[in-house]
């Protein structure tokens, strides 16, 4: 058994996009890029939302989805399906902090 490799970073503030879907409302997403880890298989992900304020009131912020070896992506929204805007996310620092494991 070889030893575990891990990687964590965190996003930046301004890397959000905003997502629309029609059932769903209108939330943001995120690409979290770790080809710095430089996996040859798809990592386990753990990421959480982080920020200054209000990241209570949503859902989605630890969610991974289409995980590669290169990243994955996180899509956030308000739990009560108002349109949640990109400039709120970053006006509030919203991030997300993640970390990459290779077993």
């Amino acid at each position: 058994m070889s030893n575990p490799r891990f990687i964590a970073g965190n996003t930046a503030i301004d890397d959000w996009q905003q997502h629309v879907e029609e059932d769903n409302g209108t939330g943001i997403y995120i690409d979290v890029d770790t080809t710095a880890g430089n996996f040859s298989e798809t990592p386990v992900y753990t990421a959480n939302l982080c920020g200054r304020d209000s990241m209570w009131t949503t859902t989605g912020g630890n969610t991974i989805y289409t995980p590669t070896a290169k990243g994955f992506r996180i899509y956030v929204r308000w739990q009560d399906g108002r349109p949640l805007p990109v400039e709120y996310a970053v006006s509030h620092g919203w991030y997300i902090s993640w970390v990459a494991t290779e077993v």
